[in-house]
C-alpha cells in the first residue's frame, strides 16, 4: 500500500489502513523508542502510546516533507514526555523513601 493510500486511510480510520502504517513505520519507531527506554517493555508501550498519538493526529500532517520524520518527531515527543511523567513520580518515591530512611535513624 502506498503512503498516500495509508494517510487517506487513516484520515477515514480505516483499520487496515492503520495496520498498514503501523506495520511499515514500526520497527523503525520501535529503534527510536529503544534509545529512551530502560528495556523491552517499555520501549514497547512508549511505541504503542506513540502511535496512539500518530493515529489521532495524522489529520494534521501536511505532506510537508516526509511521513516518516513527521512520526518519527511524534515518537521522540511521546518517549520524552513519558519520561518526564515517570521522573515526577520516581522523584516523590525517592523523597518518601528518603524520609523512611531518616526516620529509621533516630
Amino acid at each position: 500500500m502506498t503512503e498516500e493510500l495509508m494517510l487517506t486511510g487513516c484520515l477515514r480510520n480505516n483499520a487496515s489502513a492503520q495496520e498498514a502504517l503501523y506495520d511499515r513505520f514500526s520497527p523503525r519507531m520501535l529503534g527510536v523508542c529503544y534509545r529512551y527506554a530502560k528495556n523491552r517493555e517499555d520501549a514497547e508501550d512508549m511505541l504503542q502510546e506513540g502511535f496512539i498519538k500518530v493515529f489521532t493526529q495524522i489529520h494534521q500532517y501536511r505532506n510537508e516533507g516526509a511521513l516518516e520524520g513527521w512520526i518519527r518527531r511524534i515518537m521522540v515527543h511521546t518517549c520524552i514526555n513519558i519520561l518526564k511523567k515517570n521522573k515526577k513520580f520516581s522523584d516523590s518515591v525517592d523523597i518518601t523513601h528518603a524520609h523512611s530512611i531518616h526516620v529509621r535513624k533516630k
